[in-house]
């Protein structure tokens, strides 16, 4: 009998990836605040909010998962300086939420992190670095690791960082909007001293997979095979896209002043989730010609 796994935040950008990759392996049921009015659901699907305690409390008793996936959160970095309590509540509460029917239940808990948790003064980072967020956002998704770290019941802790990929449902990513504003003979202002190993969505959901196939706990890091600046990501994508790349300035996030600090130096080291699930990390250019042609997963 397939297990049945219940998704949160599943109509978001890497929530469809998710779907996509389970759907044909599990039984599933995916949830969000919002479910859209024109999608081709591969799985029943249901409204939550994880904020809502009773509401978690109905859903996850009606379904009766072996497994939740926690893909909701609160991802906006400058929207977290301005409305702390909203992201709290989001991504800690709300974890917290899905923890104590967890524990309740004997459910399997799997949490999607970030590379946030930590400051960027000298990343990559592996799974043992200290963390140490720099901005709220930060903040609240080692608050929402803390309380995962804490439960008594069977966890994974995934962090990941820089994510992208194809969606019919999202648009909200760093690969769509230099596709967008290219296209538009927009310029556009990159910052060439952010440095990360941008994550396709297809391939973390792939890792969530096997995360469950195998039945591993603890924490793993998931990344791009590649380290680069947002200044070379985006020149990268306007590539693959043959779009103009002369219409990237390079800056320093200092010029940006942005309202959140950003880690500089960021980025996660992935050589534990290779040799533990055998996963293989994917290249920048490979994924963003997946992302061009339309395909998920």
């Amino acid at each position: 009998m397939a297990k049945r796994i219940l998704i949160t935040g599943a109509f978001g950008q890497l929530g469809e990836a998710v779907s996509q990759e389970l759907q044909p392996h599990f039984d599933l049921l995916a949830t969000d605040i919002i479910i859209p009015n024109e999608y081709s659901y591969y799985c029943p699907v249901q409204d939550l909010d994880i904020v809502d305690r009773k509401r978690v409390y109905e859903v996850i008793n009606k379904y009766d998962p072996d497994i939740i996936v926690n893909l909701a959160a609160y991802t906006n970095v400058d929207g977290c300086e301005n409305k702390r309590e909203l992201a709290w509540n989001v991504n800690v509460k709300g974890t917290q939420h899905l923890l104590e029917v967890v524990r309740v239940k004997k459910i399997k808990f799997i949490q999607i992190s970030s590379d946030y948790i930590f400051d960027g003064q000298n990343g990559p980072y592996d799974e043992l670095a200290i963390p140490n967020p720099i901005n709220y956002y930060g903040r609240t998704k080692l608050g929402a690791e803390n309380a995962v770290r804490g439960s008594v019941n069977p966890w994974v802790i995934l962090r990941t960082n820089v994510l992208y990929g194809a969606s019919s449902i999202s648009k909200a990513s760093f690969v769509n909007w230099v596709v967008r504003s290219l296209n538009e003979g927009i310029h556009i202002r990159v910052v060439h001293d952010q440095w990360g190993n941008p994550t396709w969505t297809g391939g973390l959901a792939e890792a969530i997979k096997m995360a469950i196939i195998l039945n591993v706990q603890g924490i793993f890091n998931y990344g791009g095979a590649e380290f680069l600046s947002r200044f070379e990501f985006a020149k990268k994508i306007a590539n693959v896209f043959g779009l103009d790349v002369s219409l990237i300035t390079s800056i320093s996030t200092e010029e940006l002043n942005q309202k959140a600090q950003r880690p500089i130096k960021s980025g996660l080291i992935t050589d534990k989730i290779e040799d533990v699930m055998g996963l293989r990390t994917y290249e920048v250019d490979y994924c963003l010609r997946k992302v061009r042609e339309g395909i998920i997963v």
